[in-house]
C-alpha cells in the first residue's frame, strides 16, 4: 500500500509518453524569426547572450542553450513555472545584437501543454533537485528487488511441490529459460548506469 502512490505515477507517467509520440502531443510555442542567420555565438559572445539573458529574466536557471538558426540563440531552464521540463521557460535573443526574439513562459501554458510537460519531472523526479532524484532512486530499487523474494516465495512452493527434487534457485533459474541471463544482464546494466542518471538528469 504504501508504494500504490509511486507505481500510479509511474504508470499514468509512462502513459503519456506513447500518447505523445501517437498523436497527443502538445503544440509547442512558436518562435520568431531573427532578419538575418549568423554563426552561432562562441565565447564573449555567447557569454554577453547569457548576461543578456539573465539581465532580462534575473530568475531564470538557464541549463540549456539551442542555437537555432533562424530562431536565434534560445536560453531554456527553470523559472516561475513549478514541474515543467526545462524547454517551458526561457527567451530567444538574436546572436547578432542581443535583441528578444520571443520569450517563454511557463505559467501561461495551456492545460494540454501544462500536462505534456509535467510528465518528465513527475517520471523521473527532477523537480526539486538531488532530493527527489534520491528519493525516486530509491522507490525505484526497492521496488525492483521486491521482485527477488517474490520470485523466491514462489520457488519455494514448487519446490515443496516436487517434494525437494530440485532446490528452489534451479526452479526458478531454469524456469525463466534464456530470459533468465537478459534479466541478469539488464539489472545489472540498470544498477551501473543509475548514479549517472542521477547526477546528469535535469
Amino acid at each position: 500500500m504504501w508504494s500504490l502512490w509511486f507505481i500510479a505515477l509511474i504508470a499514468l507517467t509512462g502513459l503519456w509518453y506513447p500518447i505523445e509520440t501517437l498523436s497527443g502531443r502538445a503544440a509547442v510555442p512558436p518562435l520568431s524569426s531573427v532578419e538575418r542567420t549568423v554563426p552561432a555565438p562562441t565565447g564573449l559572445q555567447l557569454d554577453r547572450l547569457v548576461a543578456r539573458a539573465w539581465n532580462l529574466r534575473p530568475s531564470l536557471e538557464i541549463r540549456e542553450i539551442r542555437f537555432a538558426g533562424k530562431n536565434g540563440a534560445i536560453m531554456l531552464g527553470q523559472d516561475t513555472a513549478w514541474l515543467v521540463r526545462d524547454r517551458a521557460d526561457g527567451l530567444a535573443l538574436a546572436p547578432a545584437n542581443g535583441r528578444v526574439i520571443t520569450q517563454l513562459d511557463g505559467p501561461r501554458l495551456n492545460l494540454h501543454q501544462r500536462l505534456s510537460e509535467m510528465a518528465d519531472p513527475l517520471h523521473y523526479g527532477t523537480f526539486a533537485g538531488l532530493a527527489t532524484k534520491v528519493i525516486w532512486f530509491l522507490f525505484d530499487i526497492v521496488l525492483t528487488g521486491m521482485s527477488i523474494p517474490g520470485v523466491i516465495i514462489y520457488a519455494k512452493r514448487l519446490e515443496k511441490a516436487e517434494k525437494h527434487m530440485r532446490s528452489a534457485g534451479n526452479i526458478a533459474w531454469s524456469g525463466m529459460g534464456a530470459w533468465a541471463y537478459a534479466c541478469t544482464a539488464l539489472v545489472i546494466l540498470a544498477l551501473v548506469l543509475t548514479p549517472f542518471a542521477i547526477t546528469g538528469a535535469s
